[in-house]
């Protein structure tokens, strides 16, 4: 699965059984050409229409109806002018542009890693010990680490445990002259030189960067992959009351009956509870497989999760 099934999976929600008027792409278009050429003769398709291919929006300026052809504005309201292929689906006068759609589906995986939200993808650092050092750089990490959950160290006896390393330090925003990641992780309890030092740490949730874009590559737990689309419906949802507030034109008579004014806030209502239960499940089953227990040591209670000094 691709970023693009998150994409059609949000319309969905948004749209329900409306069926956007579309068309399809009569000749290959480069990213530069302003000609466009379409399949049918669509109504829609009038100077002042939007259209839109893949992720960009054309503004359409005029119309030659007997070539079926369209003059128009390419990388329309910020989108990217790209190249499409003959045959390629175009809608026109998107309700939720596919550009827009996958942007508040990022906005919502950065929000999920929120301290409010709670959830959060595991990674994995290891470094060597070095007995002459303390602090270590977490080479290879490019995230923002959330905190760390767990360090331990590879004992290759003949038990091949993994011991703990109770106490320990991380320093964020180090001079990267010293430490590359900008990290530093400052060990207080030693391993053996030589041994394999494990760091588990939380991070947020990764971007996609397009349509094509894997779902995998994003780390959220696959039994979560609806909450993105959840949240993305309701941003998305979230400005349509202000439609109803312009006064430079006629809005549709039968708005006032078939779609009242707590109409739009209703459906806002019910995806928000419907967002929160499924944050909670997610967090719980979280905290399920990566839990806080607690051990005492010496006399002293401590937290095995280890979050440092």
């Amino acid at each position: 699965m691709t970023a693009q099934t998150w994409i059609d999976e949000t319309k969905n929600l948004l749209l329900t059984d409306y069926v956007e008027e579309c068309d399809t792409l009569g000749t290959l278009l480069n990213d530069s050409e302003t000609t466009v050429n379409f399949t049918h003769d669509t109504p829609g398709i009038v100077p002042g229409a939007i259209i839109e291919i893949g992720t960009e929006l054309m503004y359409v300026f005029s119309v030659n109806a007997t070539t079926n052809d369209a003059t128009v504005q390419r990388g329309f309201r910020g989108t990217t002018a790209a190249s499409h292929s003959a045959g390629n689906l175009v809608t026109i006068n998107p309700k939720f542009p596919a550009q827009l759609v996958l942007n508040a589906i990022n906005d919502e995986l950065a929000d999920l890693s929120s301290p409010q939200n709670g959830l959060y993808q595991m990674k994995t650092v290891e470094f060597t010990f070095n007995s002459a050092q303390d602090g270590y750089n977490l080479t290879g990490v490019t995230d923002d680490i959330l905190s760390v959950y767990q360090v331990t160290y590879s004992d290759l006896g003949s038990e091949a445990s993994e011991p703990v390393i109770p106490t320990w330090t991380l320093r964020r925003d180090r001079n990267t002259a010293s430490f590359a990641s900008g990290y530093a992780l400052i060990l207080h309890d030693d391993a053996n030189s030589g041994q394999a030092v494990r760091v588990q740490y939380k991070t947020g949730f990764t971007a996609l960067a397009a349509t094509s874009t894997a779902l995998s590559t994003v780390g959220l737990h696959s039994s979560a992959y609806d909450l993105p689309t959840i949240g993305a419906a309701l941003r998305l949802m979230s400005t349509r009351p202000v439609r109803r507030e312009f006064i430079d034109e006629q809005g549709s008579s039968r708005r006032a009956d078939e779609v009242p004014a707590g109409a739009i806030s209703a459906s806002m209502r019910d995806l928000r509870a419907l967002r929160e239960t499924r944050i909670n499940a997610e967090a719980a089953r979280l905290d399920q497989q990566y839990p806080t227990y607690w051990m005492r040591s010496g006399g002293k209670t401590q937290n095995s999760v280890y979050r440092g000094v």
